[in-house]
């Protein structure tokens, strides 16, 4: 793997991922957003987290020849990394649904800080597609002002 290309990186984290799923201990991943609660699949929460690897590796495959700045394509596929890495932890950050009861208020505030990580990972992931947008986009000006 080049140290020029860091979007390789992307394809590695999406086959990673890939494997993990299909390897994966069966289980379920209980989040609880609000008043609703979701319960994915081991295999389906790798599978899900997989595709943004795989679809920002083929948009990097696309367009490496007119990005910007190859720093923001460092800074943009380790913030995304981190996002995915974040997310897979995301179950250490919550309680084993045996331990959940929704009645009382202390059991509420006790979700909010899983909803605060879950903000603060979204927000990770939306400031790295902003930079991928700013890269590329950068990218195609620069060029349409050489000519």
């Amino acid at each position: 793997m080049s140290i020029y290309k860091p979007y390789q990186l992307l394809l590695l984290a999406a086959l990673s991922l890939l494997i993990s799923g299909f390897l994966s201990v069966k289980g379920t991943i209980d989040l609880h957003f609000h008043d609703t609660y979701f319960v994915i699949d081991h295999v389906q929460f790798y599978l899900i987290l997989s595709i943004p690897a795989f679809v920002l590796w083929t948009i990097y495959l696309l367009t490496r020849n007119i990005l910007l700045s190859h720093l923001m394509t460092w800074v943009h596929v380790a913030l995304t990394l981190l996002a995915i890495g974040a997310f897979i932890c995301l179950p250490l950050f919550s309680y084993p649904a045996r331990y959940v009861d929704v009645s009382p208020w202390s059991t509420f505030n006790e979700f909010q800080t899983t909803n605060k990580i879950i903000a603060g990972i979204a927000l990770i992931f939306t400031l790295a597609r902003l930079i991928l947008i700013v890269n590329i986009v950068g990218g195609i000006v620069r060029r349409l002002r050489r000519r």
